[in-house]
């Protein structure tokens, strides 16, 4: 396991994920998507945030130091990644992360994540939830909802999540949390069709709440409620 740190702490990395863009950015002691975690840290004032795929924990030391009293709520399902963000919560003491070891998605349930490449190459960030099964390719993970996962007398202000095209199966299994908290929710976004889809879906299922498109940055689009 290699270790890499920043300014908000110390990191642990799978030797298989040492090429992944996101591990080189952290071997050389900088952060990842600077600017969206600077954002989540400054708009998260009175409420818990829900983050995930956690990968291998690189929002959480920054993460954790912005929320002080209140929790961190995150998921990672492929084995390696979780073993290596428990890790970094370990080598920064991070007492208010709650981490699962599951995918979310809209219902419990059990899916395919693929976690390889075709020729045995780690995928690292990039793993997935995919339809089809692949030997040596894809592992069976569980699947728990958000409304499940975070205790219901917790506070949600932030819902971020960048899950490699799963997000929308995501949103819908935080209906409760949602309409309940009205966070801010960030979806990442490689295309502005796909802002556009978002937008359009949470007009659809939370019409009540108004949530608007409020800009984008680092691959990530920010929507807030006007309700």
């Amino acid at each position: 396991m290699l270790r890499a740190v920043n300014k908000y702490g110390f990191y642990c990395i799978p030797e298989q994920y040492r090429k992944r863009e996101l591990c080189q950015v952290l071997l050389r002691g900088d952060v990842y998507e600077p600017n969206t975690i600077d954002l989540l840290r400054r708009y998260a004032q009175d409420g818990d945030i829900v983050s995930g795929g956690c990968f291998i924990g690189d929002f959480l030391p920054a993460l954790s130091e912005a929320a002080g009293s209140r929790q961190i709520h995150s998921f990672e399902p492929n084995p390696e990644s979780f073993n290596a963000a428990m890790a970094t919560i370990d080598l920064n003491g991070l007492k208010n992360v709650r981490l699962h070891p599951v995918a979310v998605g809209e219902k419990a349930d059990t899916l395919n994540l693929k976690v390889n490449f075709a020729k045995g190459d780690a995928m690292g960030a990039m793993a997935k939830i995919v339809d089809e099964a692949a030997e040596g390719q894809t592992i069976e993970v569980a699947v728990t909802p958000l409304d499940d996962l975070v205790p219901k007398t917790r506070k949600v202000s932030v819902l971020h999540l960048d899950i490699e095209g799963h997000e929308w199966p995501a949103v819908m299994g935080a209906q409760k949390l949602i309409e309940k908290h009205a966070p801010l929710i960030v979806l990442e976004v490689g295309k502005d069709w796909k802002r556009r889809a978002y937008q359009e879906q949470l007009d659809q299922a939370f019409p009540d709440m108004k949530y608007q498109f409020a800009g984008s940055m680092e691959r990530n689009a920010f929507f807030m409620a006007s309700a």
